[in-house]
């Protein structure tokens, strides 16, 4: 819906000169607005975008095209200094393109002076200048950017459309496309991210190695498991001796994304593992490539009641992350519980 909206407004000639791009992060806003500019810049554009050929095309895909900038933040903050120097920026005509196109990636991290540094920017623009602000949170945006922008928001869509669009517009396999696009949970970025993304296959495989093991009892074994899900790599957790096991239990490796990452994963694996043992062959799961492997495990256990408890230590082992509890300490605790 985004894309169509710029290009009718490209159709009709009527191109804004600051637009508010809202959605949550994932749904596609920066893969868009880079888009967007592209097409703006394309020496040949076609109804459906830019023709991905010309010289500007090729510029653009390898980051080499001076019109076209992308604001980050720098620590926590897109420093006024950004702002400034983006402000000034402007007064000088595109070097090789048509527009010049500056993309802020993340407007929730403008505070108050940097947005005031750039408002005449947003109103009253040089003529061949396109700003674009992303935002994640509408209540991060401030009065004075929102009015001053033309929103254009950005929304999660059903797995079914995103898997048809990975497998039309990316070439992926449709059991590939199904699988990525029900984990991206409706964002288009997210999913396009991961469809290339080697940690996220990792990641699967560490989860269904983690489900596997998870319940043969070994309390050592559980702690080196927990070290597999907080790095997100299943290597080297096969060996069962005291001094592996003891290295696991001491390390304080991984990090707290790629921990909440495989919390979210082994979630999900332990809901499919519930449905399969519910419903045999005919559970609709997430995991539809692994189906033989949650079957094997599924008939592990005698009834449900196991797995919905063991899916509840999964959601309170999330909720403790949030609350930023130290990820070493959640993980094993949680691999523990789900060793007994």
């Amino acid at each position: 819906m985004a894309k169509c909206i710029l290009l009718k407004a490209m159709r009709d000639g009527r191109i804004a000169h600051a637009y508010l791009f809202l959605g949550l992060q994932g749904t596609g806003k920066l893969t868009t607005a880079l888009e967007f500019g592209k097409t703006l810049n394309c020496e040949s554009p076609t109804d459906i975008g830019s023709c991905g050929k010309c010289a500007v095309c090729m510029w653009i895909e390898h980051g080499n095209f001076p019109d076209m900038r992308v604001w980050s933040p720098k620590g926590q903050d897109t420093t006024i200094d950004s702002m400034r120097e983006m402000r000034d920026l402007a007064s000088f005509r595109p070097a090789r393109g048509k527009w010049v196109v500056n993309i802020i990636e993340q407007g929730d991290t403008l505070n108050e002076d940097s947005a005031n540094c750039i408002l005449k920017l947003l109103e009253e623009p040089p003529e061949y200048v396109v700003n674009i602000l992303l935002y994640r949170n509408a209540a991060s945006v401030l009065p004075t950017i929102r009015s001053r922008c033309q929103l254009v928001r950005f929304h999660q869509v059903s797995a079914e459309e995103l898997a048809g669009h990975l497998v039309k517009d990316y070439g992926a396999s449709p059991q590939e496309a199904e699988v990525v696009s029900v984990y991206a949970q409706g964002r288009p970025g997210l999913a396009i991210t991961l469809l290339d993304d080697k940690d996220f296959a990792q990641n699967r495989e560490t989860v269904s190695m983690v489900a596997e093991k998870a319940g043969q009892g070994n309390i050592w074994q559980a702690l080196g498991l927990a070290e597999a899900l907080r790095k997100g790599d299943s290597s080297d957790t096969t060996d069962d001796s005291d001094e592996k096991d003891t290295k696991f239990a001491s390390s304080a490796k991984g990090t707290r994304e790629t921990t909440n990452e495989s919390l979210e994963m082994l979630l999900v694996w332990y809901r499919d593992l519930l449905a399969t043992k519910l419903m045999g062959d005919n559970a609709i799961i997430v995991n539809s490539d692994k189906r033989h492997i949650l079957q094997d495990q599924a008939a592990r256990y005698p009834h449900a009641g196991p797995l919905l408890l063991r899916i509840g230590e999964i959601q309170q082992a999330r909720q403790r992350l949030r609350g930023n509890a130290n990820p070493q300490m959640v993980t094993e605790l949680l691999m523990m519980r789900l060793a007994l």
